[in-house]
């Protein structure tokens, strides 16, 4: 207990400097300061507000835009009147404290120097940065994200109370799917592993997964408040958002030029791109000229019909078009590690901002996958459970929208398992003098 403590002490202090950077980092940067919404900013805020309002959407004709974990997160400063500079200033202490937990969970597997560096490196990650100083959901889905690891590792070793660890990572992962709606899909389909997995007793038995399944069913009923909320209001079942048939018509486009990343009903109608986006457009006009008569014709429609009939329209791209479909989920991986290619944008020097630290990830995983599988049987059972755990997610990601902000959930993940192959299963190591002088004679 007293290690414990010990460790936990000298990982805060650890943490403090990246404390420091954060603020300079973060609060340096003029967009902090503005008293506009920025961006996506202005769907968190609507949802945060009518919170503090009695609800969350209209009932007449709703419009799902995210799940209600960062907007409820948001409605207590918002209901305060809390400056948005504080409010977006708050993205340093929730970031702070993932590099806390991500420290404490490396300690267990490598030593302490790379762990510390390794948390550094993560809490310094630039396409991270590059959404830290917005109210953006971010930073808050990465506290939740590795908190859940943590109170996971901790049960799945029963350290400690593991019942309250228990409660705990099913409480995380619930608002976690929550706050990133995507990751509710993840539990389901890791739910269902955990009972398929019922046919093979001993993989049964390894992996815990009576265990494993508590957890994800303990997350779906943090979750099931949100479904019956959308239930009562639209009447489908597990209905989460109005804006999946648009993320699929995107993905399904069957027009050369065009790579199904997000494509937004405001581009084509009325030639309204996000703030700062205008400089990088191109091409617009043939853009309309792809969508306009679709989307004019459902224009008039509510939202969830509107869903519902891009749903069907791009379910028919994919069947009409599998080859250009495939194309388009080629280029969504690309843009998921590389942030490129976008259609109807000209490439910059922000690319590279993804492009650099994503390179080192993409080969560092892809170079680790052999001695992973080689020595396969020496990583713990946790770090694998939390690795499928990120690799659905990742399979999910490249069937819907891609771009490289939606790489930064997988980091953490990956490097907590991934570091374990490279200090405890490699041994990388630069030969000395005399070796390198007096080779042994090898048979070529």
């Amino acid at each position: 207990m007293k290690k414990l403590n010990a460790i936990k002490k000298s990982s805060f202090l650890a943490i403090i400097p990246l404390f420091i950077l954060l603020c300079i980092v973060i609060i340096s940067r003029p967009s902090t300061h503005s008293t506009n919404v920025i961006g996506d900013e202005s769907q968190f805020y609507k949802h945060a507000y009518n919170i503090t309002q009695g609800y969350y959407v209209d009932t007449v004709n709703p419009n799902i835009l995210d799940g209600p974990g960062y907007p409820i997160y948001l409605s207590i400063p918002i209901a305060l009147d809390i400056p948005f500079v504080l409010i977006r200033a708050s993205n340093i202490i929730l970031l702070s404290f993932a590099a806390f937990y991500l420290l404490l969970i490396l300690r267990r597997y490598i030593p302490k120097k790379p762990a510390i560096t390794l948390a550094y490196l993560f809490g310094l990650y630039p396409p991270l940065l590059r959404w830290a100083n917005l109210m953006y959901a971010e930073s808050l889905m990465l506290l939740l994200l590795i908190a859940f690891s943590y109170h996971f590792i901790k049960w799945y070793n029963k350290e400690g109370n593991h019942k309250t660890h228990l409660l705990l990572a099913m409480f995380l992962l619930g608002y976690l799917a929550l706050t990133k709606i995507i990751f509710a899909y993840v539990i389901i389909v890791f739910l269902i592993i955990t009972l398929l997995i019922r046919i093979f007793p001993k993989a049964y038995k390894a992996f815990n997964s009576k265990g494993l399944t508590l957890i994800m069913v303990g997350a779906l009923a943090v979750f099931s408040p949100y479904v019956i909320h959308n239930y009562k209001l639209t009447g489908k079942f597990f209905y989460l958002g109005t804006h999946g048939g648009i993320t699929l018509y995107s993905r399904s486009t069957p027009f050369e030029g065009e790579f199904g990343n997000w494509l937004s009903e405001r581009y084509v109608l009325k030639g309204d791109v996000p703030t700062g986006r205008d400089r990088v457009m191109a091409n617009m006009d043939q853009l309309k000229k792809n969508h306009y008569k679709l989307f004019k014709s459902i224009d008039s429609l509510s939202w969830i019909k509107k869903d519902s009939v891009l749903s069907g329209k791009a379910i028919d791209n994919m069947k009409k078009h599998p080859g250009k479909y495939m194309k388009n989920t080629i280029a969504n991986i690309s843009r998921i590690f590389f942030h490129f290619p976008f259609s109807y944008r000209m490439q910059n020097l922000d690319t590279l901002g993804y492009l650099l630290p994503n390179i080192f990830i993409f080969v560092l995983a892809l170079f680790g996958i052999y001695p992973a599988l080689v020595r396969f049987k020496t990583i713990p059972p946790e770090l694998k459970i939390l690795m499928l755990f990120s690799l659905i997610y990742l399979g999910g990601q490249i069937l819907l929208d891609g771009r490289g902000r939606y790489l930064i959930p997988l980091v953490p993940i990956w490097i907590l398992f991934y570091s374990f192959v490279y200090f405890r299963i490699l041994n990388i190591k630069i030969n000395s003098l005399e070796k390198i002088k007096s080779p042994k004679s090898y048979n070529l």
